[in-house]
């Protein structure tokens, strides 16, 4: 049955608002245009080889201890508040430049999320819209998705439907357990609601943007090569929570002038939460 409510204990604006940027500072006004007509800019040149290479090597060693302590290669999901060197990444003033242009110049995070397929990984991503999931309104967050691998045809790359996110809130379904889906929320029609589908190869150290409303997914891993990257999520201030008064969050850039989100102390070290 499919599903137009995902969240229908919570009223929410679920609508794209178009970025009105007249003077970027670090992206183009054709790069502004494209993430308004087809809800994504790719790819970016962010990290250099040296700077990738030191993620690739903090990503090695922080999933060899989650595994470790029982976590799977998904489980890295909103260790910011734990990890400095994933609040150092969202923190990163290089992407703070780029996610400014699209959002504005105060800047909040509260979520983060490494997605790591192993070689050879069943999983896949099944078409849905982030906003779905997450309980904010209104829809107005953007994703980072920044490459810890290279990314190319054979290992699973993010796949997006341009325009999309034009539609609104997309029906969906309830994912079944043949599916092996990583989340839980499936489009069965893809194709019905934008162009064709655009995948999102990459280099290492590269990052793409996407608005909460694009339609993507993406097949499994069927190289001998990890497909490892990490979603970095921001949004203006005015976006509120379930919680009244005030919710925790980090502010990356700029303020929040009605004192809604509280900032989270910043980490020290890096901790794996427990199981």
């Amino acid at each position: 049955m499919a599903i137009t409510d995902a969240l229908p204990d919570m009223e929410r604006e679920i609508e794209f608002f178009p970025v009105e940027n007249k003077n970027p500072q670090t992206l183009t006004r054709d790069q502004i245009d494209q993430f308004n007509e087809r809800g994504y800019v790719c790819p970016l040149d962010i990290f250099t080889p040296e700077e990738t290479e030191a993620n690739r090597r903090y990503f090695d060693e922080l999933i060899e201890r989650a595994k470790a302590a029982g976590h799977n290669s998904y489980s890295i999901n909103g260790w910011h508040r734990h990890c400095r060197g994933i609040y150092d990444l969202l923190h990163d003033e290089r992407i703070l430049d780029c996610v400014e242009d699209l959002v504005g110049p105060n800047l909040v995070s509260v979520m983060t999320h490494y997605f790591s397929k192993d070689p050879g990984d069943q999983k896949q991503v099944s078409w849905h819209q982030d906003a779905s999931y997450w309980p904010l309104t209104p829809s107005k967050v953007v994703t980072v998705w920044l490459a810890i691998d290279d990314v190319d045809m054979d290992n699973g790359p993010m796949t997006v439907i341009p325009g999309s996110h034009l539609h609104g809130q997309i029906p969906f379904e309830h994912s079944t357990e043949q599916e092996r889906n990583v989340l839980g929320q499936s489009v069965r029609d893809p194709l019905r609601w934008g162009g064709e589908p655009v995948p999102f190869t990459m280099r290492a150290g590269q990052i793409s943007l996407h608005t909460d409303l694009l339609l993507h997914g993406s097949e499994p891993n069927r190289s001998a090569r990890r497909r490892c990257g990490l979603t970095l999520r921001y949004m203006p201030p005015e976006v509120r929570t379930r919680e009244g008064r005030w919710a925790n969050g980090y502010i990356c850039r700029g303020e929040d002038p009605d004192g809604y989100w509280v900032g989270l102390p910043v980490p020290e070290g890096d901790q794996v939460p427990d199981k």
